[in-house]
């Protein structure tokens, strides 16, 4: 399929071939007739795109703050390869457009077929094809076009803003800067009964929106609408580093007035002029209610209507209504169309002054689904493995990837993704031969020799499973299995013989291997992580991804097992504010706790580790300084090595049958009991046998 697609690093937009998004239960297929190019909003991100590095850490200090932090706690070394990996990618652009349905994801509301209107940054992109959550997909009524339907998203930010204000009909709003965005909120006050004037410095402009006028003439305007007394409300829809819009806003509203900021605009204000009105001051929040909320937006949990009515979705249902019933027209403020395969073209007219509303428009898909883009040929080197990598993520680009690329023995053969734009960004950057999404598609090639599972966490027991199936190797990350379902899948598939390495990797650290060298067992653990807190929302803490137990703390389950000398056959947890203490035991005598901390840990060290043994000791801090006291003491201090690269060296050796498998099948399965045994405890707060040693339940 064709897709408009931004190069990160080079800023050049240019329209891709691509694989079609796959099916998936939830997210909804949509055959794109027709997606509207904002001129406003998708101008700014095409111009952050096109910036230098400097540029652009200049127009967003937020991710440069960002990238310190993630400097100061992780590594430059680590941090810099997790922007390289973000820089080596292609952005979708995209936020509004309608077409038929092609699979409905268990929509019950939805049928092949029909048609609708999809918004979402990331989601309805300019695509042929679109995978959208169903949450964000909304059925036409008969006698609204795909075209007028395209405009859906941008009118429901009008309406959402209009709805902040607190506009009734009679109300007098007064719209400052009329782009697309201020020419949809004037039309849609008006069909809500409310009388909208407008300002522009443009004459067209104003002479578009109808009742409007320049910054010299609109005072005399909102004066004559609201009999002297001021607008009600007033939508700023500008775009401009600049306060002058809000500054013009105060001048025009009414004492006790409501402004809405719906425009990116400085706000630099004078509080005197607020006291003095005692003015609202508030700015929207895209389409409402549910907008940034994966519960609402990815997993399709509604808000009741009796308590929140007019949610994204919702707005975008009235914005179609109003087009139904024809008390909306947007068709007049379109100013340009192009073919998809012109994409490229039109966003080269966004720099026109004239631009407003631009319409992409497809042709019909046809009939035959395309999931798979052969790129080139693969390489077949002898004594080489053919690498197949299923998930394009953060850690793939900026960890697992250049690790990869860089062992000589290894072929990177196919890469799947959930989107055609992830899986075509690591295929252009690394040669892949073969770019999907389907995984099925790639661990089926007969030209795979093994896969790397870098997928959402849920989705690792069941492609792990059908690679050792298919008598390949897998590394899959951790962790192994969010249920035990899973892992007993896993535990059925491995019993073929076929390479597994979970991707435990601290246990590969060279300082992780010299202490447990220095330290035999039994020996006492204690571990400390501080973690710090997640951005609301983050996908890590989902219950169904295994949370964070499962995500980052199974990983200290392994290393505590790794330094013991065996897993452990007993675990015991307690939550404090979300801050796990964990309790291990161990048969030859051992424990281990792991204090998994996820408050604000200012410029404590993230990770320390502390081993006791009967006549040695060691503590390792950040996988950076290791001390060893007792036998041959000294202090080793060495650049941050969590093992990444020398597991992928192990895991390749051992696939290649050039030596055996780094750690034991059953230890990484009873790893995996453990880690899903802690979830048990941590929620009882009682201690739980690992259920291979199990002869009982809780005790």
């Amino acid at each position: 399929m064709k897709q408009v697609l931004q190069d990160i690093r080079s800023g050049e937009i240019a329209v891709h071939d691509l694989p079609e998004p796959s099916p998936a239960s939830g997210y909804v297929l949509v055959a794109v007739r027709h997606s509207l190019i904002s001129a406003g909003t998708e101008r700014a991100m095409a111009d952050l795109g096109a910036k230098s590095l400097l540029q652009k850490a200049r127009a967003r200090p937020d991710l440069v703050r960002k990238t310190l932090t993630s400097a100061r706690r992780d590594g430059i070394s680590a941090t810099t390869a997790k922007v390289r990996g973000r820089l080596d990618q292609y952005t979708a652009f995209g936020y509004s457009c309608a077409g038929e349905v092609l699979d409905t994801g268990g929509d019950p509301r939805l049928a092949v077929g029909m048609p609708v209107a999809c918004v979402g940054q990331g989601y309805a992109s300019h695509a042929e094809v679109v995978s959208v959550p169903s949450s964000l997909v909304v059925p036409l009524r008969e006698g609204v076009t795909t075209a007028d339907a395209a405009f859906a998203a941008p009118g429901a930010i009008a309406l959402h803003a209009m709805r902040l204000a607190g506009v009734e009909p009679g109300s007098v709003a007064a719209v400052v800067g009329l782009g697309l965005i201020g020419q949809l909120a004037g039309r849609l006050l008006r069909a809500s009964g409310c009388r909208a004037v407008g300002t522009d410095p443009r004459p067209d402009r104003c002479t578009l929106f109808g009742e409007a006028a320049d910054g010299h003439g609109i005072g005399e305007l909102v004066s004559r609408a609201s009999r002297g007394r001021g607008a009600d409300a007033v939508l700023v829809c500008a775009a401009t580093s600049s306060s002058g819009p809000v500054e013009a806003a105060t001048e025009l509203a009414r004492d006790r007035a409501t402004i809405a900021v719906v425009g990116d605009v400085g706000l630099e204000l004078d509080r005197r002029v607020f006291y003095e009105k005692e003015l609202t001051l508030v700015v929207a929040r895209s389409y409402g209610p549910g907008r940034y909320d994966l519960d609402y937006e990815e997993r399709g949990l509604d808000y009741p209507v009796g308590h929140v009515r007019w949610t994204e979705a919702r707005n975008v249902e009235a914005v179609l209504d109003l087009l139904t019933a024809g008390s909306l027209r947007v068709d007049d403020l379109v100013t340009h169309r192009f073919a998809i395969d012109d994409g490229a073209r039109a966003y080269a007219t966004l720099d026109d002054p004239d631009a407003l509303g631009v319409l992409l428009e497809y042709e019909p898909p046809p009939e035959v689904r395309r999931r798979s883009v052969r790129i080139g040929a693969p390489a077949a080197r002898a004594g080489s493995l053919r690498i197949g990598l299923v998930g394009a993520g953060s850690f793939a680009r900026g960890t697992l990837l250049p690790a990869l690329a860089d062992l000589d023995d290894v072929e990177l053969a196919a890469v799947c993704s959930r989107t055609g734009a992830s899986a075509k960004s690591v295929a252009d950057r690394y040669g892949v031969p073969f770019a999907t999404t389907d995984w099925h598609e790639l661990v089926a090639l007969p030209d795979i020799d093994a896969v790397v599972v870098a997928t959402p966490h849920r989705e690792h027991a069941p492609i792990a499973a059908a690679v050792l199936r298919a008598d390949k190797a897998v590394f899959v990350e951790k962790p192994l299995a969010v249920d035990r379902a899973g892992l007993e899948e896993v535990r059925d598939a491995a019993a073929g013989g076929a390479v597994l390495l979970v991707g435990h990797n601290r246990r590969f650290a060279p300082l992780a291997q010299q202490l447990r060298e220095h330290v035999r067992q039994p020996v006492l653990i204690q571990i400390r992580v501080a973690a710090g807190r997640l951005e609301s929302g983050h996908w890590l803490e989902d219950p169904e991804q295994g949370g964070r137990i499962l995500g980052e703390i199974s990983h200290f389950v392994d290393l505590a097992s790794f330094l013991a000398g065996e897993p452990p056959t007993a675990v015991g947890g307690s939550v404090a504010s979300g801050s796990l203490l964990a309790l291990l035991r161990y048969a030859n005598g051992s424990a281990a706790s792991i204090a998994y901390a996820t408050g604000e840990s200012g410029q404590l060290e993230k990770e320390r580790v502390e081993v006791f043994g009967p006549s040695a000791a060691g503590v390792l801090a950040d996988f950076e300084t290791l001390e060893l006291f007792g036998g041959t003491s000294g202090r080793t201090k060495s650049r941050r090595d969590k093992g990444h690269r020398a597991q992928l060296r192990a895991f390749v050796d051992a696939a290649l049958r050039r030596a055996d498998p780094p750690v034991p099948l059953e230890e990484q399965l009873l790893v995996a009991e453990a880690s899903l045994a802690l979830i048990e405890a941590a929620e009882t707060g009682l201690s739980v046998v690992v259920p291979a040693a199990r002869s009982a339940g809780p005790t």
